[in-house]
């Protein structure tokens, strides 16, 4: 274990492999949550000793010595906060998927640290994957926006077989016969 500028224990990483996983990462991502929610102040700010979004988001920013870039465009009191907390708000985002694109799209390496609630990054993930952003990191907060948290997070994924390159290959794969 390795520990980073005071941030967390990276497990089974040396200095240098962590390195080679960030030189990348041009800036940290702050997802945004609607003000309209009920649990807005705490998914955000965090509450009781756990980080919201915003909060991990600085933490990570201060550690690593990163900008902090958002992207809401109708929430008055997320810009606001963005505003308040000097954090570049690029401002044309309406959902999850804009907010990816947006963020690889302001990377020059596809380079983006996105930081979110544990409930909400498995989609973040997906999304980023889904618009080529290999080169993505992902953090979570402590505070989910649901009841239910990340255990009701339900994954599907395809079948975990050699994928065919050729039509010839999928037929001897599909009839389990040799070339």
């Amino acid at each position: 274990m390795v520990k980073v500028k005071g941030w967390r224990y990276i497990l089974g990483m040396t200095t240098p492999e962590f390195s080679s996983c960030t030189q990348n990462i041009q800036f940290v991502f702050l997802h945004s949550y609607s003000s309209a929610s009920e649990n807005w102040k705490e998914v955000v700010f965090g509450s009781e000793g756990r980080s919201g979004r915003l909060t991990r988001a600085q933490s990570i920013v201060r550690d690593f010595d990163l900008p902090l870039l958002a992207n809401g465009a109708e929430d008055e009191q997320n810009i606001a906060l963005h505003r308040c907390e000097a954090i570049q708000n690029l401002g044309s985002a309406r959902n999850t998927r804009d907010e990816v694109r947006s963020a690889l799209a302001a990377s020059d390496t596809g380079g983006a640290l996105f930081v979110s609630s544990p409930d909400h990054l498995p989609r973040v993930v997906r999304d980023t994957m889904a618009e080529g952003g290999t080169h993505a990191l992902f953090a979570a907060s402590d505070i989910a926006f649901s009841a239910t948290s990340a255990a009701a997070i339900e994954i599907r994924e395809p079948p975990h077989r050699r994928l065919a390159r050729h039509a010839d290959d999928a037929d001897r794969i599909k009839n389990r016969t040799s070339p």
